[in-house]
């Protein structure tokens, strides 16, 4: 075997945890499950009564807005 070659150093560095990455995917997620709620789904109803737009696409916005703003803080 190569001393030169640390096999154990490198398998430890392939299951490192990006706790960045990871922590925004779980905020995101908590973002997404917030707006896919049938709250907001009524609250939507109750705010727009008329058909301009449709719920999805005001919900699509509302969380690319949300992205956007979160994502230009962190």
């Amino acid at each position: 075997m190569d001393p030169q070659l640390d096999y154990q150093d490198n398998e430890e560095s392939l299951f490192e945890l990006n706790k960045d990455i990871a922590l925004k995917s779980l905020l995101f997620g908590m973002v997404f499950y917030i707006i896919d709620s049938k709250l907001l789904n009524r609250v939507i109803e109750n705010c727009l009564p008329t058909k301009l737009i449709e719920k999805q696409i005001l919900k699509s916005i509302l969380f690319a807005l949300i992205f956007y703003i979160i994502m230009s803080q962190l």
